[in-house]
């Protein structure tokens, strides 16, 4: 028995025997992680190039932060104390994990990490030699609370014939051959619309067959990392549409990250990663983007034809939204005007009133295409946050009112220009009424448009183009069908003097329509954007008055007029943005931190994107959100409102919205208390007490 004793203590000393000699440091345990400094040789000869690196063995549901930290965080540093024969180089960082804490994702590790890196031994090293390394590593170890540690750690190496370490060897090659090295990867990076886009392709690597691609950047705050990240499969690569963050404020530069991913092997789903380098601006040929073909964004969930049908029966309800009657009625005049005419004539009107209308929604997307192509953010109803455009639409409807009225009748060229659209009976009229329909229509978003338009612009132009067409033909398609009804036209009265009645009783419409827009001058411009636009209302009133005198002095009185009518508006770009809507009383401004705060107080959070000039946003206001049993829900259920306010452009709204598949408010999230990552309901466009009711409900839950 005593010798099978010693034949065993035999044994395990044999075995550990390679330990005992192993080059590494004591371990420090802090009860959160252990730290330790560890060798792929125990001994080294003079000019050999090995391996040292930073072992942590961390608890469970505690991390450590990638040399991006993604959120917030801080990689692993070290500072070294070592001899002249000793060099050491840069962290051989691993392929990290993204790790959520509440909304928060961070790019970390858990469980055990090897930072290793290369150290060369000098020539100049004399074998027998003894070589102390000491470092000093600090680190950031999280888990519902992020703490920061230090360890200062020592080993000593022998200078002699290399001896590998039998336990750390191994670990350490294994992990540098696992970390990501590029691999002839090309990639583009490009700002688009409040939108990151990367493409890449190229290498050796089959894309079809990847699954659970992810970016990391190696730049912190260049993206939103707790955003998700859209990822679209290509003929010959991946596009990745990403949220900007503060980092690409001045514009697209390169981004260097590891593309990560899974692959199959023979032993089944393998994850690595490959370095890539996207650059900005560069053209990287991925083939036709497939729509729809996965990844984490709500994009690319809608269906091409889905979101042309979708953007078809919006536009059609588009014809029912209160911004558009003031137009509408302009139209409603017309074939009025037209009823009695022939059946040819009415025809035409309809077809010229829908080419109107075909035309400026194409205009509209080209512009929004450029804008975005150029970085630019921009979003549906881009138009209406130029306090200039909103001035010179004012005045428009002022100067059609006026018409309407009978104050004055210009023709000749200027009424060719669409000045006159309610004046005009010809073929003229029925074009610009649908160009100023569209103008117009911009502000309010019917149903089934939302989630078309936001899945548009994550689309080549051409396949924007095509969508967009669609909501043409569905908002050009009601009237162009009236035209075909001369049934239904001819029960109207016979032109008489009820006609001039009725013109007259329209120009209200378009002064409501003048009061609407310069109150959305109000919250955009202040006191002195109204200032300007009455200044060149008033101007505009005595050039009118001054129409029909003769006198030279009159003439130049009324050139004068016009000009400070056009400066007065043209001025409206200088005025500084002086009230915000999340100013008001009972409302808090919205972002992503202030979510993050109230759902971890425990409140249900709801949170309206608007707009000054969106119409469906004040319907909603009137018709549910400022009611008093509103209120009353929403202190019931704990539930505090927050305002993204898009009155004027504002990148940060524009990509959410863009990450809840939207390009144009309204948007209304509500979001449940808790610190855990969810996905906000999502409300209808237009909504009554009953559906806000029912979804703060389900997230007090």
């Amino acid at each position: 028995m005593r010798n099978l004793l010693l034949i065993c203590l035999a044994l395990i000393a044999f075995w550990l025997a390679p330990f005992a000699r192993a080059a590494e440091s004591v371990p420090v345990k802090s009860g959160r992680v252990v730290a330790q400094l560890v060798t792929s040789y125990d001994t080294v000869e003079p000019g050999q190039e090995t391996y040292i690196a930073l072992s942590m063995r961390l608890e469970p549901h505690w991390h450590t932060y990638w040399r991006n930290a993604g959120g917030p965080g801080e990689p692993a540093a070290l500072r070294w104390d070592v001899p002249d024969t000793i060099s050491i180089g840069e962290i051989i960082w691993p392929l990290p994990e993204t790790v959520s804490t509440g909304p928060l994702i961070n790019y970390a590790f858990e469980d055990r990490l090897l930072l290793s890196m290369p150290m060369t031994i000098s020539k100049d090293a004399k074998p027998g030699e003894e070589l102390t390394i000491k470092a000093h590593a600090v680190y950031l170890v999280c888990y519902q609370i992020c703490l920061p540690e230090m360890a200062k750690l020592n080993l000593t190496l022998t200078v002699g014939e290399p001896v590998k370490d039998q336990r750390w060897s191994g670990n350490i090659e294994r992990t540098i051959t696992r970390a990501p090295k590029p691999e002839g990867l090309e990639a583009s990076a490009r700002l688009n619309g409040g939108v990151l886009s990367l493409d890449i392709g190229g290498g050796e690597l089959d894309f079809a067959a990847l699954k659970n691609v992810y970016f990391f950047p190696y730049e912190q705050d260049l993206i939103d990392a707790s955003a998700p990240q859209n990822i679209s499969n290509a003929e010959r690569g991946v596009r990745i549409n990403l949220t900007p963050s503060f980092g690409l404020e001045a514009g697209i530069k390169d981004i260097p990250g590891v593309l990560a991913f899974e692959e199959k092997t023979e032993n089944g789903w393998t994850r690595r990663g490959i370095e890539v380098n996207a650059v900005a601006g560069a053209k990287v040929d991925i083939g036709k983007v497939k729509a729809g073909s996965g990844g984490a964004g709500i994009h690319t969930s809608v269906g091409l034809w889905a979101a042309l049908l979708g953007a078809f029966i919006g536009g059609m309800i588009l014809n029912l939204m209160p911004c558009v009657f003031p137009v509408l009625s302009l139209k409603a005049l017309g074939f009025a005007r037209a009823a009695h005419d022939e059946r040819n004539v009415i025809r035409a009107h309809g077809w010229l009133y829908a080419l109107g209308v075909m035309v400026s929604f194409l205009a509209l997307v080209a512009v929004i295409l450029a804008l975005k192509a150029g970085g630019v953010s921009v979003g549906w109803g881009f138009q209406l946050q130029n306090p200039v455009l909103v001035g010179a639409l004012a005045l428009l409807f002022f100067v059609i009112a006026m018409n309407l009225f009978g104050f004055f009748n210009i023709g000749g060229h200027v009424q060719n220009t669409g000045s006159n659209l309610a004046g005009s009976g010809g073929h003229k009229g029925a074009f610009f009424t649908g160009v100023l329909a569209v103008i117009v229509a911009t502000p309010c978003t019917a149903p089934f448009m939302g989630v078309a338009l936001g899945f548009a612009f994550t689309q080549p132009p051409l396949t924007t183009l095509l969508i967009f067409t669609a909501l043409g033909a569905g908002f050009a398609l009601p009237f162009l069908a009236l035209s075909y009804a001369p049934g239904l036209l001819k029960r109207l009265p016979k032109p008489g003097p009820w006609m001039d009645v009725f013109k007259q009783f329209l120009a209200f419409p378009m002064l409501g329509a003048a009061v609407w827009l310069i109150w959305v001058l109000a919250v955009q411009t202040g006191a002195g954007g109204i200032l300007r636009i009455l200044g060149a209302l008033l101007s505009f009133g005595f050039a009118v008055w001054l129409w029909k005198r003769k006198a030279v002095f009159a003439k130049v009185l009324l050139a004068a007029s016009v000009l400070t009518t056009g400066y007065l508006v043209y001025d409206l770009r200088n005025v500084e943005y002086e009230q915000a809507l999340a100013e008001l009383p009972e409302a808090q401004t919205w972002s992503p931190q202030r979510v993050a705060q109230l759902r971890a107080e425990g409140k249900i959070v709801f949170v309206d994107f608007t707009a000054a000039w969106c119409v469906s946003c004040k319907y909603n206001d009137i018709a549910v959100l400022q009611r008093q049993a509103t209120k009353k829900l929403f202190a019931r259920t704990n539930t505090v409102m927050l305002i993204a306010d898009w009155t004027r452009r504002d990148d940060a709204i524009t990509a959410e919205l863009a990450r809840h598949g939207r390009f144009g408010v309204p948007l209304y999230l509500v979001y449940p208390p808790g610190t855990e990552k969810v996905d906000p309901q999502i409300l209808p466009q237009i909504f009554d007490y009953k559906t806000l009711k029912k979804a703060l409900a389900k997230a007090g839950r």
